[in-house]
């Protein structure tokens, strides 16, 4: 149970943070919105939805785990986030940025067999 949890609040943070780019590309395109209309965007409503449900279910990760092997296991959304942002934003993955993906998933796998 404790890991499905845990893949809910990596999802929600990620769905976060690709809402949050696409509420600052929205405001990149319409400046003149005041504060009060850039809260109420679609983008913005969402990316604070998800980034609520990702902090819900991270409280109930961490009722379970040790923060020690949990938070190094976010590391997980850098990953997901690069491909997010190739495919969804067009951003260039470089060579540097795989380098770091494949140290990030020896890590993870180092700290997941200790769960």
């Amino acid at each position: 149970m404790v890991w499905l949890l845990f893949i809910c609040s990596l999802v929600a943070s990620c769905a976060s943070q690709f809402w949050q780019k696409k509420a600052a590309l929205l405001f990149a395109e319409q400046p003149h919105l005041t504060a009060l209309q850039k809260i109420l965007t679609k983008p913005m409503l969402l990316g604070i939805f998800f980034l609520t449900v990702s902090a819900a279910t991270w409280l109930a990760v961490l009722s379970q785990w040790d923060v020690s092997v949990a938070y190094p296991l976010l590391s997980l959304n850098f990953i997901i986030m690069l491909f997010v942002a190739h495919y969804f934003f067009n951003e260039k993955i470089t060579t540097q940025q795989i380098v770091g993906v494949l140290l990030i998933v020896l890590g993870v796998i180092t700290l997941g067999v200790s769960l």
